[in-house]
């Protein structure tokens, strides 16, 4: 089989434990792309920190970000996004604010969150080892005041409520927004996207844009999140720190991520590749 596009998750995946990138692994991405294939990121993280992963390793094409909302090569013309609308995160606000409830909006270019109380109390919500200090998190006393005079539109939107009403909030959320995704973190915390937004259907929007079929297409993962595009491409590769069921899903199961399992994966798949073009 020739393979045209190699799709990788990063943290777990491309990155090691550390957060660093091995000169390994940057020297296997460029032997990929001699062999003629088109490499591309599919993250979760946001589009400021996976383009500058993107730019470590010399990535010119588009890239899978936001969990799959968006997806582009630069900031300001994405090829393909899926965002909740303006009228509906509005709404959604609206309705979040008749309870106590923490919540951030985000896009590719900034965080917008209510104001906290203390600051500390926030913090695991707004600054993460994905989101380093150039994304912009902005605080606003009422967000629904900051959406009737802006237009924005929302990759996600992360909520933190107290346990005792979580309940309530997401059978409410259920009922009103029918477009909208449920991700339950925990007790109080969960994550709202449109229905739809998946890395799987963002990596198989940019394969279409590319011309590259998902039978000719590597994607890499180490997480849950990753599982759908290791079913469907044609290889799916999970690290050996991904979760059991990651692992039994997937096609072939390469070395951790500390232990250059992407340099190695592939250095395998594709040294008996003729180059092609794409």
């Amino acid at each position: 089989m020739v393979y045209r596009l190699l799709a990788l998750d990063i943290d777990g995946t491309l990155l090691r434990s550390n957060h660093r990138l091995d000169r390994e692994t940057r020297e296997a991405i460029r032997y990929a792309q001699k062999k003629g294939a088109i490499v591309t990121l599919v993250t979760e993280r946001h589009f400021h920190s996976a383009a500058k992963v993107a730019k470590a390793l010399r990535l010119k094409h588009p890239i899978v970000a936001h969990n799959g909302a968006f997806v582009s090569a630069s900031i300001d013309a994405p090829v393909y996004t899926n965002k909740i609308h303006h009228g509906v995160l509005l709404e959604l606000v609206e309705l979040l604010e008749t309870y106590q409830c923490r919540v951030r909006i985000a896009h590719e270019k900034m965080a917008i969150a209510n104001r906290p109380r203390q600051q500390n109390l926030i913090a695991k919500i707004t600054v993460g080892v994905n989101e380093p200090l150039f994304y912009p998190v902005s605080y606003v006393q009422r967000l629904s005041d900051y959406l009737r005079e802006k237009d924005d539109e929302a990759t996600d939107v992360q909520v933190e409520v107290h346990p005792g009403h979580a309940d309530e909030i997401l059978e409410s959320i259920n009922r009103l927004f029918p477009s909208l995704e449920i991700d339950r973190r925990d007790e109080r915390t969960f994550v709202l996207t449109r229905k739809g937004t998946s890395k799987f259907n963002g990596l198989a929007y940019l394969a279409a844009h590319l011309g590259v079929p998902l039978s000719q297409t590597v994607a890499v993962g180490d997480s849950e999140n990753d599982l759908e595009m290791i079913e469907k491409c044609g290889l799916g590769v999970a690290m050996k720190n991904a979760p059991r069921k990651v692992r039994e899903a997937a096609q072939w199961v390469t070395r951790t991520n500390d232990m250059n399992g992407v340099a190695y994966m592939v250095r395998e798949v594709f040294r008996k590749q003729m180059r092609v073009r794409v």
